[in-house]
C-alpha cells in the first residue's frame, strides 16, 4: 500500500548539457531509523518530529514484513541529511539525545595525492580522506552508495560540481596521481564490466558512461585518478575501476575522494562523507593534496565560527532568551555557543553544514529548536490599508472595455518559438530572449508580441462558430541593454477579430474606442508597411508623437501559415508606452 503523494526523483537529462536536478527526497526504512536512533519511534511520532524540524514525510509504503518504506522530503539547504546517518544525527540532537557540537578528530598521515597542471582547465579540484576501522554491513553499504548517488543527483548537480569515489585502501599504492590523459590511453575495466575499455569506449558502452558522457566530451583529454604503480582507480566523474575502485563489506579501510569544478562543493562533500564514516565508527586520516603551486590537507573538518548578538536573536524572534538558553537551543541543532559577553555569543558550526551563510540562518535554527508552535502570536502595532496600483486599475479597465465590445479574454503562454513569433508572421527573425537547452524544440524564446499567440489560440478553436473575437492584456519581454537583467517586461493589449467581414475599419474603431476611454483625444495614424499585414490596410498608432501600436488586416499568407481560412483583423498596443509607465529597477538598501 502506497500512502501519500510520493516524491519523484528527476535524473539528469542526458540529451543536453543542462541539468534537471533530483528532488531532495531521502528513501529509507523506518526500522533503519529506529535502529540508529536507539528509540522505537512510531511513524506518527517521526512524522511530527520531521514536520517541526522543517522536513516532511512525503509518503510511505507498507512492506510485506510490516516495516515501512519512507520517502522523506529533506529541507533543500541541508545536503548533510541526504543520508541515513546525517538525518539520524540531526534527529538525535533535536530529540535531546547526543546534543551539542560533534568533534571530528582527523589524524595526520603521509598519504598524498599529486595533482597535475593538466587538469586545471578540465576538473581542477580534488579532496580526499582515508577511513580505517569501519565495519560495514550489507545494509550500510547499500545506504552508503545511495547517499553517494543522492548527493550526485542533487547537491553535486549531476556530478558536474563534484563527484564521489570509494576505493579499497588495501589495493592502493601511495602516493596517488590526478592528471589528464588522452582518452585512448586511459584503459581499464570499469565497474560491473568484465572487459577492458578505453575512455572513449566507456562513454559509449557503459550505462554510467553514457549517462554522464556530456561532462567530458567537450575536452580533448580526460581526468584520470591512479595510484603510484599506475593502476587506474577511476575516470572522474564517470566510473571507478572494477579492480581497484570497488568496495565490499570486507573492506574496513576505505579511501574516499571527491573531484569537481567547484571547490566549495568538493570540500563540503568530503566533509559530509567524513562525518558519515565517523558515525559508522571509522577513524579519519588526512590526505595531503599537492597542487602545482601549493598544498593543503583534506578533509576540512574545522568548525566554523560566527558571532551572534543576543539582542539580534530576540529582535528577530520576538522572545526574550538568556545566553544559556540560546546555547541549549543551539545544542539541539548540533551547534554550540560560547558566551563572549552578556550580549554576544561565539557560535561554532560543524563542517558538514552548508546552510549557515548569515547570522539569520543561526536564528532560524534557534527558532526550529524552540518550535514554531511555541511562539505566541501578536498583532502588529502598525495597521495599514491596502490599495490597487494605478497600473492595475488601468489594466482592469481595459479588460472591462474589451469584454464590453464582445471580445473574449485569452491567456496565452509567455514561452513560445521563433517560428511562431517571426516565421509564421512573415517577419525577419530578430534578437530575442533565447531559452538555452530547452527540452521542447517548439519552446525556444519568450514572446515579443501577443498577436501570434492569439492566432495560435484561434487555430486551436478554428472549428468553432464565427465570429471569434479574442483579446489579451499581458506582458512581452523586450531586450534592453539599459537594465541590469538585459531584458524588461512590457505590458501590451492585443486583439484579433476573425470572421468573413473582418476588416481594417472594425479593428481601428476598437483601438480608437479604447484610447478615447483612457482619455486620449489626440490620436495620430500613419500608413506603414508591415509584412504581417496587407499593404495599404495597416497603420501605426501615435499618441503624443510616440508610436504605441499597430493595427490592420492580416496578410493572407500569415492566415494560411496558421492553418486558417478566414479574414482576421488585428491590433496591438503597448500600454507601457501609452501610459508612460517606465521601467524602474528595484532599489536595494
Amino acid at each position: 500500500m502506497l500512502i501519500g503523494l510520493g516524491g519523484t526523483n528527476y535524473p539528469l537529462d542526458e540529451s543536453s548539457d543542462k541539468e534537471v536536478i533530483a528532488l531532495p527526497i531521502l528513501d529509507v526504512k523506518l526500522s533503519r531509523i529506529q535502529k540508529l536512533l536507539g528509540i522505537k519511534v512510531s511513524l506518527k511520532e517521526l512524522d511530527e518530529i520531521l514536520f517541526r524540524y522543517g522536513m516532511e514525510l512525503d509518503s510511505y509504503e507498507v512492506l510485506p514484513d510490516g516495516d515501512y518504506w519512507l520517502k522523506i522530503e529533506i529541507t533543500p539547504d541541508r545536503p548533510d541529511m541526504l543520508s541515513l546517518w546525517g538525518l539520524v544525527r540531526a534527529l538525535k540532537k533535536y530529540m535531546g539525545k547526543n546534543v551539542g557540537l560533534e568533534h571530528y578528530e582527523v589524524k595526520g598521515s603521509t598519504y598524498r595525492i599529486i595533482v597535475d597542471e593538466s587538469v586545471k582547465s578540465i576538473r581542477p579540484y580534488i579532496a580526499s580522506v582515508v577511513v580505517k576501522g569501519v565495519k560495514l554491513t550489507e545494509e550500510d553499504l547499500e545506504d552508503l552508495i545511495y547517499a553517494q548517488e543522492k548527493l550526485h543527483d542533487t547537491f553535486c548537480r549531476g556530478r558536474k560540481k563534484a563527484s564521489i569515489g570509494f576505493y579499497p585502501f588495501r589495493k592502493i599504492s601511495w602516493p596517488l596521481h590526478y592528471y589528464a590523459e588522452d582518452p585512448e590511453k586511459i584503459r581499464f575495466t570499469p565497474l560491473d564490466f568484465d572487459e577492458e575499455l578505453n575512455a572513449y569506449e566507456i562513454l559509449e558502452k557503459h550505462p554510467t558512461g553514457e549517462k554522464y558522457a556530456h561532462i567530458l566530451r567537450p575536452y580533448k583529454k580526460y581526468p584520470v585518478f591512479t595510484d603510484d604503480e599506475g593502476h587506474i582507480l577511476s575516470l572522474p566523474p564517470i566510473i571507478n575501476s572494477e579492480d581497484y575502485g570497488k568496495i565490499t563489506i570486507e573492506d574496513s579501510d576505505i579511501l574516499i575522494e571527491t573531484t569537481g569544478m567547484h571547490k566549495p562543493t568538493v570540500e563540503l562533500v568530503i566533509n559530509i562523507l567524513s562525518a558519515i564514516m565517523k558515525d559508522l565508527g571509522g577513524t579519519l586520516f588526512s590526505v595531503k593534496i599537492e597542487y602545482p603551486n601549493h598544498h593543503e590537507y583534506s578533509p576540512y573538518m574545522s568548525n566554523k565560527k560566527w558571532k551572534l548578538k543576543k539582542k539580534y536573536v530576540e529582535e528577530m524572534l520576538g522572545v526574550h532568551l538568556s545566553v544559556s538558553e540560546i546555547t541549549k537551543l543551539l545544542n539541539m541543532m548540533g551547534l554550540d555557543g560560547k558566551e563572549i559577553d552578556s550580549n554576544t555569543l561565539e557560535v561554532l558550526v560543524p563542517p558538514y553544514r552548508a546552510d549557515i551563510l548569515h547570522p539569520i540562518d543561526i536564528v532560524d535554527d534557534i527558532a526550529r529548536a524552540i518550535g514554531f508552535d511555541n511562539f505566541e502570536p501578536e498583532l502588529t502595532p502598525i495597521f495599514t490599508t491596502s490599495g490597487i496600483l494605478e497600473r492595475t486599475e488601468v489594466i482592469d479597465y481595459v479588460r472591462e472595455l474589451m469584454v464590453g465590445l464582445g471580445y473574449n479574454e485569452a491567456f496565452t503562454f509567455a514561452l513560445t518559438s521563433f517560428e511562431d513569433q517571426f516565421d509564421k508572421m512573415r517577419l525577419e527573425r530578430k534578437e530575442a530572449v533565447i531559452i538555452s537547452g530547452a527540452k521542447e524544440v517548439q519552446i525556444n524564446t519568450v514572446r515579443v508580441w501577443l498577436i501570434p499567440e492569439l492566432l495560435k489560440a484561434l487555430t486551436y478553436n478554428k472549428n468553432r462558430k464565427y465570429p471569434i473575437k479574442l483579446f489579451e492584456v499581458s506582458d512581452v519581454v523586450i531586450l534592453d541593454k539599459n537594465v541590469d537583467t538585459g531584458a524588461r517586461n512590457e505590458t501590451h493589449l492585443a486583439a484579433i477579430s476573425a470572421h468573413m467581414d473582418a476588416n481594417f475599419t472594425e479593428i481601428r474603431s476598437v483601438a480608437e474606442y479604447i484610447l478615447r476611454n483612457l482619455g486620449f483625444r489626440e490620436i495620430e495614424i500613419r500608413r506603414i508597411n508591415h509584412p504581417s499585414f496587407i499593404e495599404g490596410r495597416v497603420i501605426a498608432i501615435y499618441v503624443d508623437n510616440k508610436r504605441i501600436g499597430v493595427l490592420g488586416e492580416l496578410h493572407p499568407e500569415v492566415i494560411l501559415n496558421w492553418g486558417l481560412s478566414i479574414p482576421v483583423a488585428a491590433m496591438e498596443i503597448s500600454l507601457e508606452e501609452l501610459m508612460g509607465w517606465s521601467y524602474k529597477p528595484v532599489e536595494f538598501a
